[in-house]
Order: C-alpha cells, then structure tokens, then sequence
C-alpha cells in the first residue's frame, strides 16, 4: 500500500513541474509576442517586426530616438485623414467581398 502512495506522489509532482514548466513557457511566449508588437508598432514593417523575434533573445535591446521637432497641425491632420481613408477602403473592400 505504500507503494502506491509513492506512486501518486510521484505522479503528482510531475505533474506539478509540467504544469511550472509549461507557465514558464506561456509567459516566454507572451513577451515574445509583446516584443514582437513592440517592433512593429514602432518601425510600422511587419516583416522586421517578426524577424525581431528570433534574434532578439540574445541581444540588447536598440535605443529609439524620437524627433522632437515641431509639426504643423494641418500636415499631422492631412496624414491621419489619409491613413483614415484608407483603413476605410481596405475594409470596405472586404466587406464587398464577404457579401
């Protein structure tokens, strides 16, 4: 009978090291795919965004350096009407097309 109390132990905390284990690897995941979204929100190209995600384990992190020089508000306004527009059309194409 001892034995089979052994058994289930044992039984039990690998199960409880598999599930650690397997948390770890959720949260690794997660912060890949936030570095991964980090990269392409900021450089705008999906492509580099996901090639980030492999390399960027080992290396330090690069530094962004923001312009801060002064816009005229109609030229910000010109650029989000057209980057408004087209989002717009995009989805009403496939809108049309899922119809």
């Amino acid at each position: 009978m001892a034995f089979g109390y052994v058994l289930a132990l044992t039984l039990v905390a690998a199960g409880l090291v598999g599930l650690v284990i397997g948390l770890v690897r959720l949260r690794a995941e997660s912060r890949a795919r936030a570095a991964e979204l980090r990269g392409l929100l900021l450089t705008g190209n999906a492509v580099a965004a996901s090639a980030n995600r492999n390399a960027a384990s080992g290396r330090i992190p690069r530094q962004i350096f923001v312009d801060c020089a002064p816009r005229t508000l109609a030229q910000d306004g010109r650029e989000a009407r057209a980057a408004l527009e087209r989002a717009l059309d995009s989805l009403r194409r496939v809108e049309r097309q899922a119809a």
